[in-house]
């Protein structure tokens, strides 16, 4: 089985990731990839800060995710730029690392915040979503230390967590406490 899981900031999409990962499923998760690829030594590094200014660095050689986001979020061109260089990369090492778990007869699924804005739902068996209430959502980006400014900036750079209600092949409710969410995941697995 070949699932993509998605959803918006802060909806549970790694605990439910985790969730399926400790019952054998193999989870690949596209932000730990990101991760990966913003290491000192990567390509990415240095094109980015091709594009954005030496100052995404740390001193390391490190994206600095934060100060990139402060530079792209709110900046629509600036964000299409980055995302025209990372999406692919990205894509390549899910694609590949998906082949070989599904090659070791493992279930697979691949945790894309941006997967109906990559337009990738096509490559997947199934695409369920992670959600929970607006309400929710923004208390945990608050305890997350993201400020309001911020958490709106980031949400409108997503799609509507509706739109990809609409779109999905299921749901998984996750702001009613974890009991009631394991008890969803039980039945899809």
């Amino acid at each position: 089985m070949l699932i993509g899981l998605t959803g918006g900031m802060a909806t549970g999409k790694s605990k439910v990731g985790d969730w399926f990962a400790q019952r054998g499923w193999a989870v690949i998760c596209s932000d730990r990839i990101v991760h990966e690829l913003y290491e000192p030594g990567q390509p990415l590094p240095a094109r980015i800060a091709e594009c954005f200014g030496a100052g995404v660095l740390t001193t390391e050689g490190r994206v600095d995710r934060r100060r990139l986001g402060e530079k792209v979020f709110g900046d629509e061109e600036g964000l299409k730029r980055l995302n025209a260089m990372v999406h692919p990369e990205v894509q390549k090492v899910w694609r590949l690392r998906s082949r070989e778990a599904l090659g070791r007869g493992q279930s697979v699924m691949v945790v894309i915040p941006l997967l109906y804005e990559a337009g990738v739902e096509k490559e997947f068996e199934q695409v369920w979503v992670a959600a929970c209430s607006a309400a929710e959502q923004k208390r945990r980006l608050l305890a997350r230390g993201l400020d309001e400014k911020m958490i709106s900036t980031r949400l409108a750079a997503q799609w509507g967590l509706q739109k990809k209600i609409d779109l999905a092949s299921r749901v998984v409710w996750n702001d009613a406490g974890w009991d009631l969410t394991e008890k969803q995941l039980m039945l899809l697995r």
